[in-house]
């Protein structure tokens, strides 16, 4: 059953077990072919999410950042509705930032989340629209449009004034 193996593998990562959790969502997209194509495109939204884990801890590893865009790819192509594929494929440009073209993206991502499910949002390290506003804030901050980052800083401490990274950040500014 292709949802017992999403749910374990949430339930796993949700736990910091990612190799359990990686051997669960490829489980799941395994046998999902007769799923609900949410089920496959959640599977491989976890594989992403696995992935990153990985290079928070063993640093930032570049063949894990494209392994992981590329799960994040394959859960949007598959439904674009989830949020949470959009956010994490935001983070991980960021993270990368190998150019602007990479911010630019992680802009787009990160609107599209905001206009995708809901349902999908604030399942991992984003919490809030607080945060996604925080995460903009950042990309506008390394393009150098200073102007545009204090847009996004007010708008995240006017959903929560006690945003961490949106306080550290306006400083800087």
């Amino acid at each position: 059953m292709p949802e017992k193996s999403l749910q374990s593998g949430w339930a796993e990562y949700d736990s910091g077990n990612y190799g359990t959790a990686m051997l669960a969502f490829e489980k799941a997209i395994a046998d999902g072919e007769d799923a609900s194509t949410g089920v496959v495109a959640d599977a491989y939204n976890g594989l992403g999410w696995v992935y990153l884990g990985f290079s928070q801890n063993a640093g930032v590893n570049q063949k894990n950042i494209t392994t992981a865009l590329s799960k994040f790819q394959a859960s949007i192509a598959r439904d674009s509705a989830n949020a949470d594929a959009w956010v994490g494929r935001a983070g991980l440009l960021l993270a990368r930032r190998d150019s602007q073209a990479d911010l630019r993206d992680a802009l787009k991502a990160i609107d599209n989340a905001l206009q995708r499910d809901a349902k999908y949002l604030y399942r991992h390290v984003y919490d809030s629209q607080s945060d996604l506003h925080a995460l903009k804030m950042q990309c506008y901050y390394y393009l150098g449009e200073l102007s545009k980052a204090r847009e996004e800083s007010n708008r995240a401490l006017a959903i929560e004034k006690n945003n961490g990274v949106a306080l550290t950040i306006k400083k800087l500014l």
